[in-house]
């Protein structure tokens, strides 16, 4: 499957106020930056310069070792306070979580996606506070794994490492959940993440 081909295999999910998901299926990307205006412009923003980033990394990192590893050693960084906020919730009941990460939100800059183990939010999560290209990796080893979400603002998981095959857009203004990725055919097979700054 060619970029392109990957770019033109999208789900998004948006939900906006108390309003039930919609759901678009097979979206360009262009299309899904064009449906997500309609609602917010500033996440369409957010969500172009994201693409834009994707692709960057895609053509420029990937394949050039010292740039992946510099690349890895930045997320990483950045990545700490996901750690922190993965361990807070993990001793939360679930119907917890999204006033505590609300919490968050009011009072710092954090990550936007709360992905679980098992459906209905249980066996476990991670709270993804950066753009992950790798959910092998330490800190998260989540890779496909996910079956449940709730996410705040923008946010695209990817099928494959280093955001390729199919994406899942999930968008939540302010907040979205979602008990069971298999609606989706995503059950299991999230591999790397974005998280619309």
């Amino acid at each position: 499957m060619s970029f392109q081909d990957e770019a033109n295999s999208a789900v998004v999910v948006m939900q906006v106020g108390d309003s039930a998901p919609v759901v678009h299926e097979g979206v360009s990307t262009g299309e899904v930056v064009e449906i997500v205006a309609r609602a917010d412009e500033g996440i369409a923003q957010r969500l172009r310069a994201a693409e834009d980033r994707v692709s960057a990394i895609r053509s420029e990192v990937v394949g050039d070792a010292d740039l992946t590893v510099e690349y890895f050693l930045m997320q990483r960084a950045q990545s700490r306070g996901g750690e922190l906020l993965s361990h807070d919730l993990e001793h939360l009941d679930p119907k917890e979580h999204q006033g505590r990460v609300d919490q968050y939100h009011r009072y710092a800059e954090v990550g936007s996606a709360l992905l679980y183990r098992d459906r209905n939010f249980s066996g476990g999560s991670k709270f993804f506070t950066v753009t992950w290209p790798n959910f092998k990796w330490w800190p998260y080893k989540f890779n496909d794994t996910a079956s449940s979400a709730k996410a705040w603002g923008g946010n695209i998981l990817f099928q494959h490492t280093w955001y390729g095959g199919r994406r899942l857009y999930l968008v939540g203004l302010p907040y979205v959940e979602f008990p069971d990725l298999e609606r989706f055919d995503f059950n299991d097979r999230a591999s790397s993440f974005v998280s619309l700054p």
